[in-house]
């Protein structure tokens, strides 16, 4: 049963999906350093979605005590269905979605909260900074291939993510939005569900002071790994134009976030660990356009192909820029 609060109170739902990481230990403690000001309260929600109760583990050995943390038990392999069940037990005013790998600042929640009150958001999308391991390199981790740059403080943005994010239930409600089970294991589900709120009317802004921090595991430095998630970036990119509109806009923003990533590469890499980046500097776009060409749809007004969701790529896509990639792979062993 929920407790009854003020109206003059702002009440949030964290909520956590977790396969039950030991990193999910590290996300409860820092939200019991979080600032806490006579206005606002909030309580946790974890969805386990491990098959054996891994989370629900992590929560009994970290025995936080304050705040109450409510446990949701999942089991579905499937990061979808998890954050479907918090939506459905989130209760209040906000619903702050972080991942179980990641840590926040104390001020985090205020200054979300600061943020979508000073703007009218409906959304609100904060940074997470990266941590790498101590083994990686150092010019990979000042290149920083994994990071997403959402933007400046008070950017609109028609798309958002499920790590670091403030979403008003109200607007959950109204609009009867869900995550899509389907893109629960491929990934891309929180990018069609932002861009669905997005196409809706939803007000999304971005803050460059609400920080969360991210562990990043030895095994995400590989070369496989960061071809297939700029693969999966365009992916999403292209997925999370749900309605018909030109191509054109969309493949030159990829291509750029392309480009500042492979920048960053060639800035702060050795010469023979530069061709890193050649992999998402291609791959990435790639995947934009080839969704464009799996599902060619003439727009009535424009007459240009349009943008949407469609079948996996495939072993060509896969492929894109594995040539060139291969060059940094074979140095693999060395960076570790």
């Amino acid at each position: 049963m929920n407790v009854q609060h003020p109206a003059s109170m702002e009440v949030i739902s964290i909520a956590i999906a977790s396969i039950g990481r030991p990193s999910l230990a590290d996300m409860l403690h820092s939200l019991t350093r979080l600032t806490k000001t006579p206005a606002t309260t909030f309580s946790v929600l974890v969805a386990d979605d491990s098959r054996d109760a891994a989370a629900a583990r992590v929560i009994e050995e970290a025995d936080l005590g304050d705040p109450p943390v409510t446990c949701l038990s999942v089991a579905s392999g499937n990061i979808s269905a998890a954050r479907n069940a918090l939506l459905n037990a989130a209760h209040g005013d906000w619903i702050a979605l972080v991942d179980d790998d990641e840590w926040v600042e104390p001020d985090w929640l205020l200054r979300l909260l600061t943020c979508a009150r000073k703007f009218e958001a409906d959304v609100i999308i904060g940074h997470v900074f990266l941590r790498y391991p101590d083994s990686a390199p150092d010019w990979l981790v000042r290149a920083n291939p994994l990071y997403d740059d959402f933007g400046y403080r008070d950017k609109r943005l028609s798309t958002g993510r499920g790590g670091n994010t403030l979403l008003k239930i109200d607007l959950v409600r109204r609009l009867g939005l869900r995550f899509d089970p389907a893109l629960g294991v491929t990934g891309g589900g929180d990018t069609a569900f932002f861009a669905a709120a997005s196409a809706r009317g939803a007000r999304i802004f971005a803050t460059d002071d609400a920080i969360a921090h991210e562990h990043v595991p030895q095994e995400r430095l590989m070369p496989s790994y960061i071809l297939s998630r700029a693969v999966r970036s365009g992916q999403s990119s292209a997925r999370g134009n749900p309605m018909p509109m030109p191509a054109g806009p969309i493949i030159p923003g990829s291509f750029s976030r392309s480009c500042s990533r492979w920048m960053r590469g060639r800035r702060f890499a050795p010469r023979p660990f530069r061709c890193w980046c050649f992999g998402p500097l291609i791959a990435r776009p790639s995947s934009v356009c080839a969704r464009s060409l799996y599902a060619p749809e003439a727009c009535a007004q424009s007459g240009k192909v349009a943008l949407r969701a469609g079948a996996s790529p495939g072993p060509a896509l896969q492929a894109a820029g594995l040539g060139i990639f291969l060059a940094y792979d074979g140095w693999a062993g060395q960076i570790r």
